[in-house]
């Protein structure tokens, strides 16, 4: 029996000759990995970083897949916790342990791609952050392109057009809302939603503390809260009362948009109430019918994304997580002023644990805080933001008006006003004008019906008036002939007296 390379064999970093005749390296990326598989991978890694100029995402995504695979292999006398650790030689064992992602070699490859990459310094690619105001201008174009207040017969020609905006917008509203991450969301069934029976009759809903509980089983963490043993302040932390907020407008209106797309889809789809095991958000076929046991896929939702910003306008890149990253900065730093939320009820309702991945909540909001307050891009304002002096410039907002602030006012206000007071007096004299020729064709009216009834009374004096005979076209001629004489009419009184 051949005993696998010692340490000393293959722990340099040179791939020598000797790699490539070892019998087992056309093996190295079975699910059971030998003492080739970190050094497969690393030339594997090296020829899509180098050759084929893989982005860095790539790259982390081929090292992710393998050491999920590696991380779950087991040996036939082992309990599944051989190729967890780091890759090492096991010298009792006689034996390569660990898993080969969490090699030397791996490790110096993927940090000299990534050196490659920063050094190039290629464009930030990653996700924005959805804003308010973005999703404002999505549905105007969803809208634009499918008007809800069209004939019904002409919606019904366009169910699955119609469907798929509809449930574009429920989405984007729970997303923004809820800030849950894609699978979360998609993950939704009809029975984590727990409706107020006093919103289940009608779609308008007069009471304000009408409310709708949404339960995210699937939020990132909560299994591991179970594992643990969880306290009582965590018995609900996953739980969301959702109220109607007509004031965040229509698109962000999570209330009015869930219970809308709930209704659509039992009245128009299913032609049913929706049960527990449905999924909320679920897939739509290609010939237009709700899978209601199959839930959205990420490449749907992602699509969803792209047409919409393209078709809205908005120059920026965006993956499914914008609405996450954008949800929890408008609460923290966008919303208007008194309604903005602390940093413990941003990271309840985002689901961070205490003290637990604090570099996250650092790259969600403080760090784009500290863009915001160190961008100087609009310094040649007449208005300054004075976004370093308050949190997310919140003093430009509540600060006494200045006397130039006020002189710049009331200008724009007397300019508007002296226009305004040229269209009206245009108008006026537009109206005066219509008004006399309004009387000229009266006035010619009149003296047209003075001459009709003069003709009428000189008629009935004289007694008799004739008309003309007819005359009448010869056939095959240009010649006509007069019929007879004139016929005589007498008036009614003439006969009278005849």
């Amino acid at each position: 029996m051949q005993l696998p390379p010692s340490p000393s064999h293959v722990g340099s970093g040179d791939l020598s000759s000797e790699v490539y005749g070892d019998p087992d390296f056309k093996n190295a990326f079975e699910r059971m990995p030998n003492q080739c598989s970190d050094k497969a991978l690393a030339l594997y890694l090296s020829w899509k970083g180098f050759q084929e100029d893989c982005s860095q995402s790539t790259i982390d995504s081929v090292q992710a897949a393998f050491k999920l695979m590696w991380d779950e292999a087991c040996t036939p006398e082992s309990d599944g916790g051989t190729f967890r650790e780091a890759w090492h030689y096991n010298g009792a064992r006689q034996r390569w342990e660990g898993n080969p992602v969490r090699s030397a070699e791996v490790d110096d490859v993927v940090a000299s791609i990534r050196h490659k990459v920063n050094s190039q310094g290629s464009e930030r690619t990653h996700s924005g952050a959805m804003k308010k105001e973005y999703l404002d201008m999505i549905l105007a174009w969803s809208n634009s392109c499918c008007p809800l207040d069209s004939p019904l017969q002409y919606i019904h020609s366009t169910k699955l057009t119609t469907t798929r905006h509809i449930e574009q917008l429920a989405c984007a509203a729970v997303a923004f809302t809820l800030w849950t991450r894609n699978y979360e969301l998609v993950r939704l069934k009809r029975g984590d939603i727990r409706l107020d029976r006093t919103a289940e009759g009608s779609l308008t809903i007069n009471d304000l503390g009408v409310y709708f509980e949404v339960h995210l089983r699937n939020r990132k963490g909560w299994q591991r809260k179970l594992d643990k043993g969880m306290r009582e302040i965590d018995l609900r932390s996953n739980r969301y009362k959702v109220y109607p907020r007509p004031d965040m407008g229509k698109a962000c209106d999570v209330f009015m948009r869930l219970v809308f797309w709930m209704k659509w889809t039992e009245i128009v789809h299913l032609g049913r109430p929706m049960v527990d095991d449905d999924f909320l958000f679920p897939a739509v076929g290609a010939n237009g019918v709700l899978q209601p046991g199959e839930p959205l896929s990420h490449d749907t939702v992602q699509k969803w994304i792209d047409e919409g910003v393209a078709g809205a306008g908005i120059p920026r890149t965006f993956s499914t997580h914008c609405y996450r990253r954008g949800g929890a900065q408008y609460r923290f730093m966008y919303a208007p002023v008194g309604q903005r939320w602390t940093l413990a009820r941003v990271r309840w309702w985002g689901g961070w644990a205490e003290g637990e991945h604090r570099d996250t909540l650092m790259r969600y909001l403080l760090d784009e805080l500290h863009c915001y307050e160190t961008d100087h891009s609009d310094a040649l304002a007449p208005i300054s933001r004075e976004a370093e002096d308050s949190l997310a410039g919140e003093a430009a907002l509540v600060r006494p008006a200045s006397t130039e602030a006020l002189r710049m006012a009331h200008a724009a206000l007397t300019a508007d006003v002296a226009a305004l007071h040229t269209t009206v007096k245009r108008m006026s004299h537009s109206q005066a004008t219509m008004s006399a020729d309004v009387r000229e064709i009266r006035q010619k009216l009149g003296d047209m019906s003075n001459m009709v009834t003069a003709l009428v009374l000189t008629s009935a004096s004289s007694g008799a008036h004739s008309y003309p005979a007819p005359t009448v076209q010869c056939p095959g001629t240009d010649d006509a002939v007069t019929t007879g004489e004139s016929i005589p009419f007498l008036s009614a009184a003439a006969r009278r007296s005849n």
